[in-house]
């Protein structure tokens, strides 16, 4: 018979003590401590300790996800519009997040939030200096990615995105679109001085190894802006400009107006000429003649021949010439071309009406038996067109409208004594340090 395997007492006595050690150590993890222990607990018996991993592309944004991580979950154009302020989001809807106007050091007033959940401080009475614009949206700070967002103060600054660092990467801008790369190129060379929105930057060595533009001064901070000229960069005091760029012309009423460079270092409008005193009126910002007839025409009023000539305004009028009734004739402008004759020939029938120019002509019986042109009313002395034989307003709106002239003055749609549709009640905006925006004068 075949004898059994036999283990001393002892030993076996401490291989089961120590198996049970083990068990009773591994089995500590308790539920609630905060502590998923992955080989006890799970979502089933214990969810307070497990919570479940983030899954990208699931549709929610969760803890643990962010727009660089996750942009199909945590995508901030998807986010915004949701009523809830969102990673990346000053405020949605109507909730700002707890801020105010006055959190953002910009006055008293109604803080809004934007269509694109940043917050807007166009209801608020202070204002503030933007540190950067939308035409720079990104830039490399040393080993940072920084974006051109609206800060706490609801000005627009220069607020970190990425740090490279971390990522064991250095910042590069070289191609125009900073990011976090393996390495970097220089993108100025040292010394040199410029402008980055109201920054003053010069050319150094930066965190990252290349030559970079590095701040010197935040002109914003100062309430001031950034001038670059004569290859020197620095701070000055803003100045609001009237109009959008030098040369611009504008008509305000009859008188035209020239964008200038003010004594201030401002643009402003300077009256170039007065329209009407040279016998023209103004419009799309130049003196134009409201000319009567073409070079070259001739007609018949009554029995005087008239020519087309240049007045000493440089428009072109109808000027009396021979007069048929002299000489026992007739004026006739049958053939087109206005003659004295012993014969007359009607050109028009009773009631008719027509446009010479602005001038609007009836058919009239003549006191040699014939029906010809006779002239009637001068349109332009009313500011009118003849159109169809009759004064017609040359509107230039409709009522209701407005509109802006630039960033700076502001206009409404009125009626003239004439009843006609024109441009008027101006409101210059930049008097109260406002900007013009869909025909007000608004507060930015």
């Amino acid at each position: 018979m075949r004898s059994r395997l036999r283990l001393p007492l002892v030993p076996m006595i401490l291989i089961w003590l120590a198996a049970w050690g083990c068990a009773k150590g591994a089995g500590k993890a308790v539920c609630g401590d905060g502590t998923c222990a992955a080989e006890y607990e799970d979502l089933t018996n214990c969810p307070q300790d497990c919570t479940p991993a983030p899954e990208c592309g699931n549709g929610a944004c969760e803890a643990g996800e962010n727009a660089t991580n996750c942009f199909a979950d945590c995508d901030p154009a998807l986010l915004c519009g949701n009523g809830s302020v969102d990673l990346g989001e000053h405020c949605d809807g109507a909730d700002l997040d707890g801020m105010t106007c006055a959190g953002l050091g910009s006055g008293t007033g109604t803080l809004l939030c934007s269509d694109g959940c940043r917050f807007d401080t166009s209801a608020c009475t202070g204002s503030c200096v933007d540190q950067c614009s939308g035409e720079v949206y990104s830039r490399c700070l040393g080993n940072v990615v920084q974006e051109c967002q609206r800060g706490t103060n609801g000005c627009y600054q220069w607020l970190t995105a990425t740090d490279c660092a971390s990522l064991e990467q250095v910042c590069d801008d070289a191609d125009g679109s900073p990011g976090c790369e393996d390495s970097c190129t220089d993108v100025c060379t040292s010394g040199d001085v410029r402008c980055l929105g109201n920054l003053v930057q010069s050319c150094a060595t930066g965190g990252n190894g290349c030559l970079q533009w590095t701040d010197v001064t935040d002109c914003s901070a100062q309430s001031r802006v950034c001038e670059f000229a004569d290859g020197s960069a620095a701070c000055a005091v803003p100045c609001t400009d009237a109009c959008p760029a030098v040369g611009d012309d504008m008509c305000l009423g009859d008188l035209h107006q020239e964008c200038v460079l003010g004594t201030s270092g401002c643009r402003e409008w300077q009256q170039a000429e007065d329209c009407a005193a040279l016998g023209r009126y103004c419009s799309a910002g130049a003196c134009l003649c409201a000319d009567a007839c073409t070079a070259g025409q001739t007609r018949c009023n009554g029995n005087v021949i008239q020519t087309c000539s240049v007045n000493g305004s440089g428009c072109r009028v109808w000027s009396n010439g021979t007069d048929c009734a002299t000489s026992g004739q007739v004026c006739n402008a049958s053939s087109g071309t206005a003659v004295c004759a012993t014969q007359c020939a009607n050109v028009c029938s009773s009631g008719q009406t027509q446009c010479s120019g602005t001038i609007v002509q009836n058919c009239q019986l003549l006191g040699t038996g014939c029906w010809g042109w006779v002239d009637g009313s001068d349109c332009a002395s009313s500011g009118k067109l003849c159109s169809a034989g009759a004064c017609q307003c040359d509107n230039q709106c409709t009522d209701g409208q407005r509109t802006c002239l630039g960033f700076h003055v502001a206009y409404q749609c009125v009626q003239d004594a004439q009843g006609c549709w024109d441009w008027g009640n101006e409101d210059f905006c930049m008097f109260s340090g406002d900007i013009c925006l869909v025909g007000y004068c608004i507060t930015p």
